[in-house]
C-alpha cells in the first residue's frame, strides 16, 4: 500500500510540476531584463536578445529562475518566455551542413554567439534554421551549440 502511495504522490507532482526538473525555453522578446530577484525593481543581470535559449531551473509565482550558456543566472518574468527550441553557437566558426553528417556540404558558416532555431535533431546533429523568418538553413554536430 505504501508502495502504491508513493507512486501516486510521485506521479501527480511530475505531472502538475513540469518545472522542477529543467527545461529549455527562449527569450519572447528583445532585450528582456534578467534579474536578481523575481521583482521588477531588482538589479538587472544581464539583457537576453529574442530567441536566446535559456534553461529553467526554478519558478516562483510568475517569475522563472534561468541560466543561460555562460552561466549566467538570474530571473525572468515568465510571459517574457517562449517554448520555442533555439540554441547559440559555441565555437568561432560554425559549419552548417545539408545534412547531419560532416560528408555533406557546408551551406553556410555559423559565428559564436548567434542564434538559431532548432527544427529537429538527429543522433548527435541538429537542424538549423532562422528565427523570424522559420526557415531551415541545415546541420550542425550538437557540441557546436547550447540549447538542444
Amino acid at each position: 500500500m505504501r508502495k502504491i502511495f508513493c507512486l501516486v504522490v510521485a506521479s501527480v507532482v511530475l505531472s502538475v510540476s513540469p518545472l522542477l526538473a529543467s527545461s529549455m525555453q527562449s527569450i519572447r522578446k528583445d532585450l528582456v531584463n534578467v534579474r536578481s530577484k523575481p521583482a521588477l525593481n531588482s538589479e538587472v543581470v544581464f539583457q537576453a536578445s529574442l530567441g536566446y535559449p535559456v534553461q529553467i531551473e526554478k519558478q516562483k509565482s510568475n517569475w522563472v529562475y534561468c541560466t543561460d550558456y555562460k552561466s549566467q543566472t538570474g530571473w525572468v518574468y515568465k510571459p517574457l518566455l517562449s517554448n520555442t527550441q533555439t540554441a547559440v553557437i559555441l565555437v568561432e566558426d560554425a559549419n552548417i551542413r545539408k545534412g547531419p553528417s560532416l560528408n555533406k556540404p557546408v551551406v553556410m558558416q555559423a559565428s559564436k554567439g548567434e542564434i538559431y532555431k532548432i527544427f529537429d535533431e538527429k543522433g548527435q546533429w541538429v537542424k538549423v534554421g532562422y528565427y523570424l523568418e522559420n526557415e531551415v538553413i541545415g546541420w550542425i554536430r550538437e557540441d557546436m551549440v547550447w540549447g538542444d
